[in-house]
């Protein structure tokens, strides 16, 4: 345990630093997938880390000692943790804890703020909203809805809101929010997750941009409906939600207006190999801290 620990507690960086390789050489569906399941495990790397490594390093102070009537030596040999990086552990922990139940808590506050959207009268799922400022934005939920505000679509010419509606669709149909809100939540456990929390919603957006350009089956004409929606002034849209004019608007239209990605796999062998690496180091250290609680618990 003592050195899979470690590597768990690793793992989060390492993942993080590969994982725009695989946003840039995949297709955005396989990328957003690949990305959410090296952010997901990230996550679960932190949080099971700081928990052994907090167990292993007070498990040994003479309190816990005293009370278990464990013998010190047999703790020492199966756990060599100091008592200080228990206690450091214990804190980060403790910190990411806070940052996760607050950052749940603003998610729920929103979410329930946008509620009142879903009682509007709506065509099928889309809500027009009287509203000057440009935006569109999908709200994922029970009914889903995709509300765009009257300014947006007087900024569009006819033939270019279905680009918009495909896309905030999209957002809907392949439950766009399942990949965005746990990212969310893993990046609060630990900030060094937020370059690959950015990646995904990045990849999120271009999923949706390559299957409205499907939709209408011109990415030209998909393009200019992107460029022309950011041109108007948008982008005001709630942060919970799923965005039509969020995640580097300039990038996204240089994508659609080249051809249609494809994907190479081999770029995803290294997250691959890290996330499996990842996995084994969680199975090794639960074995170990299993141990030692015998040897603590006897």
């Amino acid at each position: 345990m003592y050195l899979t620990v470690y590597v768990l507690l690793l793992a989060p960086a390492l993942l993080a630093a590969a994982g725009p390789r695989p946003a840039r050489r995949l297709a955005p569906a396989p990328a957003a997938r690949v990305l959410a399941a090296a952010t997901m495990i990230a996550a679960v790397a932190t949080v099971w880390g700081l928990v052994v490594l907090a167990a292993g390093g007070l498990g040994r102070v003479d309190e816990v000692v005293a009370y278990t009537r464990a013998d010190p030596a047999r703790l020492a040999a199966a756990d060599p943790v100091p008592r200080a990086l228990g206690a450091l552990a214990a804190a980060l922990l403790a910190c990411g804890l806070a940052r996760l139940t607050h950052s749940v808590w603003r998610r729920r506050r929103d979410v329930r703020a946008l509620g009142a959207l879903r009682s509007l009268p709506a065509a099928g799922n889309l809500v027009v909203l009287a509203d000057d400022l440009p935006d569109a934005y999908a709200l994922p939920g029970t009914p889903g809805r995709i509300v765009v505000t009257s300014g947006m679509l007087r900024s569009l010419p006819a033939d270019e809101r279905p680009v918009l509606l495909a896309h905030e669709r999209a957002h809907l149909a392949h439950r766009h929010h399942r990949y965005s809100a746990p990212a969310e939540f893993a990046c609060a456990l630990n900030p060094l997750l937020r370059p690959l929390g950015d990646r995904l919603a990045f990849a999120l957006e271009r999923w949706a941009d390559e299957d409205a350009a499907q939709a209408v089956a011109d990415r030209s004409l998909a393009a200019r409906s992107l460029a022309r929606a950011a041109l108007a002034g948008g982008g005001h849209a709630p942060r919970t939600t799923l965005a039509y004019l969020r995640h580097q608007v300039t990038a996204r239209v240089h994508a659609l207006q080249s051809a249609a990605p494809g994907s190479r796999w081999t770029a995803a062998l290294p997250t691959a190999l890290l996330i499996a690496a990842t996995t084994l180091a969680l199975a090794d250290t639960t074995t170990a801290l299993g141990r030692f609680l015998e040897i603590l618990h006897p």
